[in-house]
Formats: structure tokens, sequence, C-alpha cells
């Protein structure tokens, strides 16, 4: 099974960035899936630290499961955006419009990147409690 799959069972992940100045930084979020493939979303936009950093690179993702360096891509087409947006609407929406009101907004919505697992991972590497 793809490891990009494995993450899609959870309901939250931790992304560990590695900044310019070479210090860690983390932030927590909240992932769907479509079609087996996983998604995650900025909530504040574009501009968003760690959206800027990880967009279109790596960084390492902490689950349940373990450690994962995973790269994230853009996600530029309009209609699987929306069903993105259905996405979070069904795994979150008990609160809406709360925060899945924001996590479906046009700014959350041009931030949303594909989670993709390293091809050469062949399992976890570790817990997020050993990383920390």
């Amino acid at each position: 099974m793809e490891r990009s799959v494995r993450l899609g069972r959870h309901t939250q992940i931790t992304l560990c960035v590695t900044t310019a100045q070479d210090t860690e930084r983390t932030c927590e979020l909240w992932i769907v899936c479509v079609d087996d493939d996983v998604y995650v979303r900025a909530l504040s936009g574009v501009r968003a630290w760690w959206y800027r950093r990880v967009a279109g690179s790596t960084a390492q993702v902490w689950c349940a499961d373990g450690i994962v360096q995973a790269s994230f891509e853009p996600v530029p087409d309009p209609g699987l955006l929306e069903r993105i947006d259905a996405a979070y609407e069904e795994k979150y929406g008990l609160g809406w419009p709360g925060p899945v009101g924001f996590l479906t907004a046009p700014a959350a919505r041009a931030a949303t990147l594909r989670v993709v697992g390293a091809a050469d991972t062949g399992g976890p590497t570790g817990t997020p409690s050993d990383a920390a």
C-alpha cells in the first residue's frame, strides 16, 4: 500500500519543517483522502509560513504510524478542489461552518497540496514522540 494512502486514515498529521535558519517548526494539519490521495490545506492561504516552505518541496510528516518524508504538490484542478471541499465537510463537518468553513474558503482552497509519500519510504522510522 502506498504510504500516502496510510496517512489518510488519520484525522490530522504534524508537519515538521526545517526553516532557513536550520530550526524545526511544526504545525498540526487536518487531512482528507480523495481517490486514495491525501490532501492538506493552509487555513490562512498561500501566505502561510509552512505552505511557502513545502509547496513543491519535501518535509517530514508525523502521524501515529511514524515519520514519513513526503513531497507536497499544488492542486490546480477546480473539479478536484470541489471534491476535496466535500471530503473536508464530510470528515470534519460536525461543527459546520466552524473550522471547515475556513478550510473550504477561497484562500484555503488556493493553498491545497497533495501529500505524496517518498518512494524510498519502506515504513515508519519512529514515532512523533521519539523525534521530539
